[in-house]
């Protein structure tokens, strides 16, 4: 009779996927995109998406004023004021991506 063992084959994997999570940051960084940039602006419309627009366009040209190319990044946005009538909505955004330094 033959014993199975499953302590092999899970150890293997387990191995693989420890050096791939570890080599994964490392990685990252090798296309050059490793110079960390933000900046934040405010932005208004008329409307909400054309304020919210308004805002992220802002800080993302601020972003690419500093840094000539860049990652798409994430967007941090809150709306700081919207007029009664809802004909100006105003927002601050705060982009933050990697760039090539």
């Amino acid at each position: 009779m033959r014993k199975v063992t499953w302590l092999r084959p899970l150890g293997l994997v387990s191995a693989v996927v420890a050096v791939g999570l570890a080599t994964t940051p490392v990685a990252a960084h090798a296309d050059g995109y490793d110079t960390p940039r933000s900046a934040t602006a405010q932005g208004a419309g008329s409307t909400y998406a054309a304020g919210l627009a308004a805002a992220e366009q802002r800080a993302r040209q601020a972003v690419l004023a500093v840094g000539h190319d860049c990652t798409p990044g994430t967007y941090s946005t809150l709306m700081i004021y919207s007029s009664p009538g809802g004909g100006t909505w105003v927002f601050q955004s705060t982009h933050n991506a990697m760039c090539v330094d």
